[in-house]
């Protein structure tokens, strides 16, 4: 999976999807790590928050924020 996510979106706005249930977090992708990535959301204090996924529970990493859809965060 690593190999597939694009080095070059590192600092930019993307939405994760992982879990079962298709949740969705958008953020700003920090890092692309060997056995995951990292995704900031929040825009610093109480409600910025640091995110670690492991490859195996993302099913889609999507550039920007999804259109129109309501998103749901943790």
């Amino acid at each position: 999976m690593a190999a597939q996510i694009p080095e070059a979106w590192i600092g930019q706005e993307v939405t994760v999807y992982f879990g079962l249930e298709g949740y969705r977090q958008p953020g700003i992708l920090k890092s692309v790590l060997e056995r995951g990535i990292v995704v900031q959301s929040g825009q610093g204090g109480e409600h910025e928050h640091v995110f670690w996924y492991p490859h195996t529970s993302v099913l889609r990493l999507m550039r920007g924020r999804p259109r129109g859809a309501e998103v749901r965060s943790f």
